[in-house]
Parts: structure tokens; C-alpha cells; sequence
């Protein structure tokens, strides 16, 4: 499959997986809830496991050798940030425009 096509989805998976588990965090009472703070932490860090996801399931899809292995290889950095891209942006949309909800604590 094509890295264009295979990272980005992963990083939308990714995302998927951190809004989530951002969801299943309880709301706290009190005077300094620190939820929101745990949630942002989750966020944060799938936006680092997102590239080293990525990277290692388009290592383990690329094929043998010869001219197509140069290709992938060669087309992986770019589709690696197109899926950090698609995570990030994706994720400040929703953080944006679920303002109330709990993922709403992203940024």
C-alpha cells in the first residue's frame, strides 16, 4: 500500500484512539481538576508515538528489494509527515470545535 495513503490513516487512527481514551478520563471537582491536564499529557504523547507507529508499520510493509523498496523508502518521510500533519490538525479542529466536551482539553 501506499505510504501517502497507509501513515496518514494510521495517524487518523491514532487520533482516533487519543480522543478516546481522552474521553474515558472522569471529570474531577474541586478548585484544580487536574483532567484537563491528563488530557492534554494523552494528546501530547500519541503525538509522539504517532510518527514512531507510522514509521515502524511502513518499515514492516515495504517490500524485498530492488526498485520498489527505494520507492517506498523514498516515499516514506513524506507520507510519515503527512499522517503527523492529519493528526495535528485534526486534533486542533476537534479541540476548537468541541470547546465543552472533553476533548475540548486538548490545547
Amino acid at each position: 500500500m501506499n505510504n501517502y495513503i497507509l501513515l496518514p490513516i494510521i495517524g487518523l487512527g491514532v487520533l482516533l484512539v487519543a480522543a478516546l481514551i481522552s474521553n474515558m478520563i472522569k471529570y474531577e471537582g474541586g478548585a484544580n481538576p487536574k483532567d484537563p491536564r491528563k488530557r492534554k499529557i494523552v494528546f501530547w504523547l500519541f503525538f509522539v508515538l504517532n510518527p514512531l507507529i507510522a514509521y515502524s508499520v511502513g518499515l514492516a510493509m515495504s517490500p524485498d528489494a530492488g526498485i520498489a523498496k527505494t520507492q517506498h523508502m523514498q516515499s516514506l518521510p513524506v507520507g510519515l509527515g503527512i499522517g503527523v500533519a492529519v493528526y495535528f490538525l485534526l486534533g486542533f479542529a476537534m479541540s476548537k470545535a468541541m470547546k465543552t466536551s472533553k476533548v475540548g482539553n486538548w490545547f
